[in-house]
């Protein structure tokens, strides 16, 4: 796995260190992100943020989108997170010649509304299954 972090002052590609200050939660299968309407599969998050992934997606998203986050067994739908890019990971593809990568980006959460932030963490608590 290549691991990138976006130095958004700079404009820069570096290699990814640590900066989580909330821990982190592996995600249930079913749990899905969208991004003007791409669904992504919800890998992990936590309070601060989530990370997400993709085999269809080519382009990075853009460093400040809305994310809305569904989830198909509860009805969950959690709509318009601001979030900002704060890394992207690209595997290697699994044989020489396959064009399938798997590519993982992560997000970091903006401004949320209380209400936001306590389906947040009701997202947390239903829906995953021990810390990353």
């Amino acid at each position: 796995m290549i691991n990138f972090s976006i130095d958004h002052s700079a404009g820069n590609v570096a290699i990814m260190e640590e900066r989580r200050r909330h821990p982190r939660f592996h995600v249930r299968e079913g749990a899905y992100a969208f991004i003007d309407n791409v669904p992504f599969m919800i890998q992990d998050v936590s309070e601060g943020g989530l990370k997400i992934q993709s085999v269809i997606v080519d382009d990075v998203p853009q460093d400040n989108v809305k994310v809305d986050i569904f989830v198909n067994k509860d009805a969950f739908y959690l709509k318009d997170l601001s979030v900002h890019l704060v890394s992207m990971l690209q595997g290697e593809a699994t044989t020489p010649f396959s064009p399938i990568r798997v590519k993982r980006f992560g997000f970091e959460f903006g401004e949320l509304s209380e209400q936001q932030k306590l389906l947040v963490d009701n997202f947390i608590t239903h829906n995953t299954v021990g810390e990353a």
